[in-house]
């Protein structure tokens, strides 16, 4: 009985032994990837084509909008214009498609930008007007 309390006691003074000062242990966490692994070189190729094909669309759809911003500044221009003439329309594919120049094509922005806020306070004037005279019939 004594040999039995006496190894209590020292598997309780162990433990608290263990309590007190832990052993730390290190978690080494290591990936290797064996590129001589077909599944592996398979998953690399087919990963590196999806991100080319990825970019050359991305490309290919940003082009495709900034077509459609110069057309619709084109027509912009053109309404500001009244409509134009045939040199009009072939000096502003000049302009945005063969010789792009981005000096004349900021002025033009600006131009159908200054037109808009001018429409848009005469609108406002107008609609002012109209209001102030139905109140007074």
């Amino acid at each position: 009985m004594d040999k039995l309390v006496a190894s209590v006691l020292t598997m309780l003074h162990e433990w608290q032994e263990r309590k007190e000062h832990p052993i730390l242990q290190e978690h080494i966490h290591r990936h290797s990837f064996d590129l001589k692994s077909s599944k592996v070189f398979t998953y690399m190729v087919a990963v590196s084509v999806l991100c080319f094909v990825s970019l050359v669309g991305n490309y290919f759809l940003w082009q495709s909008k900034q077509q459609y911003k110069d057309d619709a500044l084109k027509f912009r221009i053109i309404r500001v214009w009244r409509g134009c003439s045939s040199k009009e329309i072939l000096w502003l594919n000049d302009v945005f498609d063969i010789h792009r120049n981005v000096a004349i094509i900021k002025k033009i922005k600006k131009h159908t930008d200054d037109y808009n806020v001018g429409l848009k306070a005469k609108a406002d004037s107008l609609m002012q007007n109209n209001l102030q005279n139905k109140k007074s019939k």
